[in-house]
């Protein structure tokens, strides 16, 4: 297999495991009503998960370094199979919050290790930003169509969702181990071995000292204080649209296929222009200010139709803001740090997500709008982030496009 069909086949594998990733979704209040459990299990299993995925993700990155990044992608998928099972399992709450922790731990080893997949086999800057846009864009996309997919399987019953994703995954983990190469030759191999005392996850976040660096320390403020918002809008739009308009499931299946075709032109063409024709260190920050209005315009706009249209705009603009940061945190890694530093983002994601989810569920109840008033206040203050960020990188002209 030739490199350009082995990374085709790459992007396939990928779309496959965000496919699945998302197949349990929609099908888990169902899941929760059936078994009789706690309403607050959909809000309290979610945090459970991102809390360990925020825990393990620098973890996974420190791993990167020390094995082929898809003899990981295989453990996280096998671990991350596991928690699945355990969570479909469940007849108590205990055992769901046990399942989601299982999960978040393993499944944050799969989004760092393709992130750094990509980085460790591009041969060039320019290269990686595109197969980075390329594997959000995937992302993005292949997410919406999962959250699709996993609504028809529950039509037949709720455990066929969930054994058909645990199926999938697994397959993902050995066709990966398969289709990718290794990539040990192509990354910096750290002189000493790996000790347990490094291996401890909270070890991770002291490593964090050794590539950390202040513009770095500011891509990263960006990147947790967006994905509070991200996530408290994510997390009350679904809900919203029932409880306000009285919309059914399939409104929302319509709405995420339109931001899934929003994300993809956008991606191709927006995405890809500012990487090629501008400095990204600087264009990151309208497209920022950009999500910051749009979720603005939902607090004013009260009707169905620009309503929804704000929300297509909203997650098609996250998905090109998404692209540009990851890019950004590869850029100002160090070559011998990259792992480290792509294990941090995707834990300051979750960071965030853990906060967005926390704050929107609290909030919803006073005021309905006050979740999207969170959305937009988080985008307002990370693009204040963002100035700050030009306005030193500026003043270093450490990275020119």
């Amino acid at each position: 297999m030739n490199d350009r069909k082995r990374l085709l086949a790459f992007y396939c594998n990928a779309a496959l495991f965000y496919l699945a990733a998302n197949f349990a979704h929609p099908v888990t209040p169902t899941f929760i009503v059936e078994r009789q459990l706690d309403d607050s299990m959909f809000g309290v299993a979610l945090a459970a998960m991102q809390v360990m995925n925020f825990l393990f993700a620098p973890f996974w990155g420190k791993l990167c370094n020390y094995m082929p990044v898809k003899r990981i992608t295989l453990i996280g998928l096998l671990g991350y199979a596991l928690g699945q099972g355990i969570f479909c399992s469940a007849q108590t709450e205990l055992v769901v919050i046990a399942g989601r922790m299982v999960a978040g731990a393993f499944s944050s080893a799969i989004f760092v290790s393709l992130m750094n997949y990509v980085i460790n086999v591009s041969t060039d800057p320019v290269t990686r930003g595109h197969r980075l846009t390329t594997l959000v864009t995937i992302q993005n996309v292949a997410s919406a169509c999962g959250y699709f997919v996993g609504g028809m399987l529950g039509v037949i019953s709720v455990e066929c969702a969930f054994i058909v994703q645990v199926v999938t995954l697994v397959a993902c983990g050995f066709l990966g181990l398969w289709i990718c190469v290794d990539d040990t030759p192509f990354k910096h191999i750290p002189e000493k071995p790996l000790t347990v005392k490094e291996a401890n996850p909270f070890q991770a976040f002291v490593s964090a000292k050794t590539f950390m660096t202040p513009l770095l320390a500011l891509i990263y403020a960006v990147v947790a204080v967006t994905s509070i918002g991200q996530n408290s809008f994510d997390q009350c739009f679904n809900y919203f649209i029932k409880d306000q308009f009285d919309l059914s499931s399939v409104y929302n299946g319509v709405f995420k296929a339109a931001i899934a075709a929003a994300t993809l032109l956008l991606n191709s063409t927006v995405c890809v222009w500012l990487q090629k024709k501008t400095d990204i260190n600087k264009t990151f920050l309208p497209i920022t200010v950009c999500g910051a209005i749009s979720a603005l315009s939902i607090l004013i706009f009260r009707d169905l139709v620009p309503f929804v249209a704000a929300d297509i705009v909203f997650f098609a603009l996250n998905a090109v803001r998404l692209s540009l940061t990851q890019n950004l945190t590869a850029m100002h890694a160090s070559f011998e740090n990259s792992n480290l530093a792509m294990g941090f983002y995707q834990s300051m994601i979750s960071l965030g997500g853990i906060f967005g989810a926390l704050f929107a569920g609290l909030i919803y109840e006073a005021d309905p709008m006050l979740p999207f008033g969170l959305a937009f206040a988080s985008f307002a203050a990370a693009s204040v982030i963002g100035v700050i960020f030009i306005a030193k990188y500026k003043k270093t002209g450490i990275i020119k496009k």
